[in-house]
C-alpha cells in the first residue's frame, strides 16, 4: 500500500492544472463505476421481469385453453369453467397481471376462429375486464383512455357505445381515432352516426383509416350520406364526399351541386372532383357561372371536368381561356377546344404558330 505521505508529497509537487486533471479523472472513474453497477442492476431487473411476464403468459394460456375446451359447444358455463373464472379473478387483481392476461387473450383470439372467438369475448366480460376497460375512459391520461377504447373494440363490447361516444370530440387525435374505429368495427355503416355529433376535425389519415375499415366490412349496405353532405362541419363533409365517390352515390346529386357554393375551398375542390368522377353533366353550367369566384386549383379542376364531359355549348367559355396566364388552364382549354371543335382549334393553332408558341403547339399535336 502506498503511504499517504507519499501521495501528499506527490500532489504537492504537481502543477495546478495536472492536479485538476487527476481530481476529475478520479471523479469520472467513480461515476463510471456507479453507472456500470446501476446498469447491471437494471438489466437484472428487466430480465427478471421479462421472465416473470413470459411465465405468467404461459400460465394464463393454459388456463384459457382449459376454459375453451372445458365444455366445447355448451351454451352455459359449467363447474370447471366457473372454477377457472374464480381462480383467474383472484389473479387479475393487479394491473400487471391484467395486462399480461389481455395480451395472451388477444394472441389466442388471433389463432382461433368461429365460435371460439365468441367464447373468448364472453370470458373477457365474465372476468369483469370490460369494467376495467370502461373505467379507463374516465382517466385524465389520454393514452389510458385510448387503450381502454381499443380493448373494448377488440373484444366487441357493444354496450360501451354511450361511454365511447363521449370521446368522439376528445382533444387528443389518438383517442378520437380509437373511438372512430370502435364504432365502425362494431357497428359498420350504422356506426358512422358518430359524425352527427362530431364538432372538431378529422385528419386525412383518419379519413383513410375510416374508409379502409368500411371496405373490410362484408355487408353490401350503402350509407345514406346526404345528411353529412349538409353538415356544418367541413371535415364531416369531406369524409362524406369520399364515401360518395367510393360508393358511386349518384343519388346525392342535388346535395353535391349545392356544395359548389360551399364556403370551404377544400370542400369545393373535392366536390368538383367527385362531380367529375360521377359524370354529373348538370354541374357544368353551375361551375362556369361560379368560375370567377373559385381558387386557381378549383378552376383547373373545372377544366378537367370539362375535358371529361365538355360539349360544343362550352366553346365560348373555353375560347376565353386559351390565352390564360395559368399554363395548366391554357393547355386544358386548348385540349377541350380540340375535342369539341377541331376546325376552330386548327385556326387557333395556326395563329399561335405565327406568334411563335411552337413548344405548346408541338405538345398539343402529340395529344391524341
Amino acid at each position: 500500500m502506498v503511504p499517504p505521505q507519499f501521495i501528499d508529497s506527490f500532489f504537492k509537487d504537481l502543477p495546478f492544472v495536472v492536479k485538476i486533471i487527476w481530481i476529475l479523472a478520479t471523479v469520472f472513474f467513480f461515476v463510471l463505476l456507479n453507472l456500470i453497477l446501476f446498469l447491471k442492476v437494471v438489466r437484472h431487473r428487466l430480465r427478471k421481469k421479462e421472465a416473470f411476464l413470459k411465465n405468467k403468459g404461459k400460465e394464463y394460456e393454459v388456463h384459457i385453453v382449459n376454459y375453451l375446451y372445458a365444455c366445447e359447444g355448451c351454451e352455459d358455463v359449467n363447474s370447471t369453467q366457473e372454477k377457472l373464472i374464480s381462480e383467474l379473478k383472484l389473479s387479475l387483481k393487479t394491473s400487471v397481471n391484467r395486462k399480461v392476461f389481455v395480451h395472451t387473450l388477444l394472441t389466442l383470439k388471433g389463432e382461433v376462429s368461429g365460435s371460439m372467438v365468441d367464447v373468448i369475448n364472453q370470458l373477457y366480460r365474465r372476468l369483469g375486464l370490460n369494467k376495467h376497460a370502461l373505467s379507463r375512459l374516465r382517466s385524465s391520461k389520454w393514452h389510458v383512455v385510448a387503450i381502454g377504447i381499443r380493448d373494448l373494440r377488440r373484444f366487441k363490447v357493444l354496450e360501451a357505445q354511450k361511454e365511447v361516444a363521449k370521446c368522439i370530440n376528445h382533444s387528443k387525435v389518438e383517442v378520437r381515432r380509437q373511438a372512430y374505429l370502435y364504432f365502425i368495427n362494431l357497428f359498420g355503416f350504422k356506426g358512422l352516426d358518430f359524425l352527427d355529433h362530431l364538432k372538431i376535425s378529422i385528419s386525412v389519415w383518419d379519413r383513410i383509416g375510416i374508409l379502409g375499415a368500411l371496405q373490410e366490412m362484408k355487408t353490401q349496405e350503402v350509407p345514406d350520406t346526404r345528411k353529412w353532405l349538409r353538415s356544418q362541419n367541413s371535415y364531416v363533409v369531406l369524409l362524406a364526399l369520399d364515401l360518395v365517390r367510393g360508393y358511386n352515390l349518384r343519388e346525392n346529386q342535388e346535395e353535391l351541386l349545392q356544395l359548389i357554393q360551399h364556403q370551404n375551398s377544400k370542400v369545393r375542390l373535392k366536390t368538383i372532383h367527385v362531380l367529375n368522377h360521377l359524370y354529373i353533366t348538370e354541374a357544368k353550367e353551375l361551375l362556369i357561372n361560379a368560375y370567377e369566384t373559385l381558387t386557381v386549383k378549383e378552376q383547373i379542376a373545372v377544366f378537367e371536368l370539362l375535358e371529361n364531359m365538355g360539349a360544343i355549348e362550352e366553346e365560348s367559355f373555353v375560347l376565353k381561356h386559351i390565352t390564360s396566364h395559368i399554363f395548366e388552364i391554357k393547355v386544358l382549354a386548348l385540349k377541350i377546344l380540340k375535342q369539341i371543335n377541331t376546325p376552330k382549334f386548327l385556326g387557333v393553332k395556326n395563329e399561335m404558330s405565327r406568334l411563335g408558341n411552337f413548344k405548346l403547339i408541338d405538345f398539343l399535336e402529340k395529344i391524341p
